[in-house]
């Protein structure tokens, strides 16, 4: 790696705050045991029984709710705990049970679900121009928070959730050279910054988690099609969120339009593609099922304001109705 982001983005207050699932129960009462015992559970369902798994992925799930979720006071309709929640609960088995993968495999693979966005108003501190700064933050984070946990000496697993936070950056700008997951950039990234990494079985294998990884991360795009949309329409609230408009604007109302037909069929058609073998098998017919409907709602919805436009709470009920 040419960075240790851990020099970059330093502890803050949530970090300093829940240092371990003891103190996030002191401090965040049942809602975060509650929590903690959900996440718990859908480890194990995938066959993820050592503690020291369990409990970093529990605390970098509740973290993440105390920072952006329904724990704190800054809430993200798209990335909270309910994101890590639907990859544990559902994406993830869903992927195993077309690809089988190994015990340590899940491991890397659910502690990548819990942790590759812990941070989200992060500013670009470093000079990694292909990376991100939420994910740049994010990886600092997640690599202090498994060495607390007694995992940073297993290089396998720090070296995965390295490759795998950092492929989970997402281009949506219009260098169509980077569009999508940076996981499809991966290897060539890795060619310059670490040299003779294809000669290293773990380091190939670590890639190869990584691609499969950006595969859960998009891997809405495969959900039934109403809780594909209802996932357009929680990343369409947040935008307003982060931009200070209110749903009930017509402001509002003109850029979830954009998101909900334009940008969603750039979503799906441009800017998602899987990355691995494995997770073309597990989501690609859905997907591609899901892509065909995102065409013919964008063209309703847009007729359906056609001449007016409505507020954003309008548009967003027109195309929840559209969706169902």
């Amino acid at each position: 790696m040419p960075l240790d982001y851990r020099s970059v983005y330093p502890v803050d207050d949530v970090e300093r705050a829940l240092p371990d699932l003891e103190a996030a129960a002191l401090l965040l009462g049942e809602p975060a045991r509650l929590l903690a015992q959900r996440v718990t559970r859908a480890c194990q369902r995938v066959g993820i029984t050592r503690e020291a798994v369990l409990q970093a992925a529990s605390l970098a799930t509740l973290r993440l709710a105390c920072r952006h979720g329904g724990l704190g006071t800054d809430f993200h309709a798209y990335h909270n705990e309910n994101h890590v929640l639907e990859l544990l609960e559902l994406k993830l088995p869903a992927l195993l049970a077309q690809a089988p993968l190994s015990t340590e495999d899940c491991e890397a693979l659910a502690l990548f679900c819990a942790g590759h966005d812990l941070r989200q108003r992060e500013v670009r501190l470093h000079s990694d121009d292909l990376v991100g700064a939420n994910e740049a933050a994010s990886l600092a984070e997640f690599l202090r928070l498994l060495a607390h946990a007694g995992l940073g000496g297993e290089p396998g697993l720090a070296r995965t959730t390295r490759y795998a936070i950092v492929g989970s950056t997402f281009a949506t700008g219009t260098d169509e050279n980077t569009l999508g997951a940076f996981a499809h950039r991966l290897s060539a990234w890795l060619d310059e910054t670490a040299p003779g990494w294809r000669d290293d079985p773990n380091a190939t294998r670590a890639e190869h988690l990584a691609r499969i990884a950006a595969d859960l991360d998009t891997s809405n795009v495969a959900s039934p099609y109403p809780d594909f949309a209802e996932s357009a329409i929680a990343l369409a609230t947040e935008i307003q969120y982060r931009s200070g408009r209110s749903l009930a604007s017509v402001e509002a109302g003109e850029s979830c339009a954009g998101f909900l037909t334009a940008g969603q069929e750039r979503y799906v058609f441009s800017l998602q593609r899987f990355a691995s073998r494995e997770g073309r098998l597990a989501f690609g017919a859905l997907r591609d099922t899901n892509a065909a409907r995102v065409r013919k709602h964008g063209r309703a919805l847009r007729e359906s304001f056609e001449g007016h436009m409505g507020s954003g709470e309008e548009v967003i009920a027109r195309f929840r109705a559209l969706a169902r």
